[in-house]
């Protein structure tokens, strides 16, 4: 989202062990001082008063005939599949406000057309562009409502503050920052983006319509700002996002501690994620899909592979078993193992779904395991409830958004391990896996051949696919370590990425492709692509 300054409330120092939710009273939260920021509304996005009214007596005349010639208009707006499209009418109609009608649109359109704008930045992954422009239309509807004497419903104050926190693939500080203004404005009772709009950024609007009474923020707004606000990785933040939801006086509910459960395994504390599944079980609360396949991230991007491992070895048992667990004593252990020891309880019915696989091979990659890579990819394939969406390649996934295809990223998150746990063919005489040339050769993995099979199958997916650059990168990286550099192979790669899925790629990549092709081998280049600090850190890269 656009950059906002930073608020200057003072912030609480974090928790060691978790939100304290014992301090939880009723009071209301208090509206603090805005401050500017650059965002701004689409032109044409709010209305004033006609200037030309007609008499009295004629108004009801004109404008009932106007609104029965503009109501297929309405209709095709709230109903709108390509949002695109729905944008520049709902444009032409604000335009175009004949003077005997008092709005552009009725409200029960506009409301309609903010339902549209919402299920369509749900039904993808968050793309910054996309997200962007999804945030600024929606504020520019409830702009419209709000200034047409509309009343703002919570649910979409709610998105408003969720689609300000969401679009770049990591969490800043000031997107956090963005969507606490929104809900700033919600408490207050202002026009939406009124705390980061200066007066010089957006027109003036005649406020004499203004008929929309205050809305009282719910758990889900709060765990919205708490989510934001975990996902920026800052303890600081998410302390003062837990502000708000103690003193509101509403209880947290199961997906508030799902965000806190993401942020503890993307910190590492484990014992936090502890801590969370013992208040799930106090609350008596299921276990949702979400919330097990981030358990599985955090386990498993912590090292703790059983736990990750038996998790995932439960939902395969559901799935080819109907959720008995009597006939196999491995399954009987290591449902009472997760119980006793993590206090993980996974329900009967619960299965894999594209985000188990995707997340258990992602954790696999990253820690070199090549063969659980293999052995989950291949389940996936062979899964007799095959996994289905869209074929997007996607950086982080949203909870509560449609579930895409996981084929690309699980593609990406391979080619990531080969980048980071393959190793040159000059240096093999010292690695464990060297082997005199008289004898049988020692099964390595992370080798050159295995991710020649691994490109073809990426090679003959389905045409609908489109793998991102960042996928295309590491493709390129992952042969440019295993070949020890040999530009003939990495060519021939090239020619025929470009012949499957065409060469509109990134800066990043074209920069590889250069290098590929120059006259002269540059040996430095390649060596510090090999040792990147990116590709060291590897997650979600």
């Amino acid at each position: 989202m656009a950059s906002v300054p930073t608020a200057t409330t003072e912030l609480p120092l974090p928790h060691t062990n978790g939100p304290d939710f014992s301090r939880t009273t009723a009071k209301t939260p208090v509206a603090h001082t805005p401050q500017a920021s650059s965002y701004t509304c689409p032109p044409q996005a709010v209305e004033g008063p006609g200037e030309d009214v007609p008499p009295r007596y004629m108004l009801s005349r004109y404008a009932s005939r106007d609104h029965h010639l503009r109501r297929p208009m309405y209709e095709k707006l709230a109903a709108a599949t390509d949002l695109d499209k729905a944008w520049q009418l709902y444009q032409d109609l604000l335009q175009h406000r004949p003077a005997y009608l008092q709005q552009s649109i009725p409200h029960k359109y506009l409301h309609s057309f903010a339902a549209a704008l919402v299920k369509k930045s749900k039904s993808k992954p968050a793309h910054k562009a996309r997200t962007r422009t999804v945030f600024l239309r929606l504020l520019s509807v409830l702009n419209t409502i709000y200034y047409t004497g509309g009343q703002l419903r919570l649910w979409e104050w709610n998105a408003l503050i969720d689609c300000a926190g969401r679009g770049w693939r990591k969490t800043r500080v000031d997107d956090f920052q963005a969507a606490l203004h929104i809900y700033r404005d919600m408490v207050a009772n202002r026009a939406p983006g009124s705390s980061f709009a200066g007066d010089t950024l957006i027109p003036e609007h005649d406020a004499s319509r203004v008929a929309s009474q205050p809305v009282q923020p719910d758990v889900v707004t709060y765990t919205s700002l708490i989510s934001i606000a975990g996902r920026t990785l800052n303890p600081e933040l998410l302390n003062l996002a837990e502000s708000y939801l103690v003193s509101s006086g509403i209880p947290p509910n199961r997906i508030t501690f799902l965000a806190y459960l993401r942020f503890y395994a993307r910190k590492g504390r484990l014992g936090s994620v502890r801590s969370m599944m013992f208040r799930v079980m106090e609350n008596s609360w299921l276990l949702s899909q979400d919330g097990t396949n981030a358990l599985i991230y955090a386990y498993g991007r912590n090292g703790r592979h059983d736990v990750s491992g038996s998790i995932y070895r439960v939902l395969r048992h559901h799935l080819l078993s109907e959720g008995s667990v009597e006939d196999d004593p491995t399954i009987e252990s290591a449902v009472s193992q997760l119980e006793e020891q993590e206090r993980i309880v996974i329900p009967p019915d619960m299965k894999p779904d594209a985000v188990t696989y995707y997340t258990l091979i992602q954790v696999y990659a990253y820690h070199g395991r090549f063969r659980e890579c293999l052995d989950v990819f291949s389940d996936m394939m062979t899964s007799p409830e095959p996994t289905t969406g869209t074929l997007e390649d996607m950086a982080n996934y949203v909870p509560g958004t449609a579930l895409p295809s996981p084929i690309l990223p699980i593609f990406r998150s391979i080619f990531l391990g080969f980048a980071r746990h393959a190793t040159l063919p000059d240096d093999l005489a010292n690695t464990e896996y060297a082997y005199d040339v008289h004898e049988e050769p020692t099964w390595r993995p992370w080798t050159l051949g295995q991710l020649h099979t691994l490109f073809g199958d990426f090679i003959e997916l389905p045409h609908e696919a489109r793998p991102s650059s960042r996928t295309v990168y590491w493709l390129l990286v992952a042969f440019a370590i295993t070949s020890g550099y040999d530009r003939a192979i990495l060519r021939s790669v090239w020619e025929r990425l470009e012949g499957r899925y065409g060469g509109r790629w990134d800066g990043r990549v074209r920069e590889l492709r250069d290098k590929i092709y120059a006259e002269e081998l540059d040996r430095a280049f390649f060596e510090r692509v090999h040792n990147s600090r990116e590709q060291r850190r590897g997650w979600q890269a």
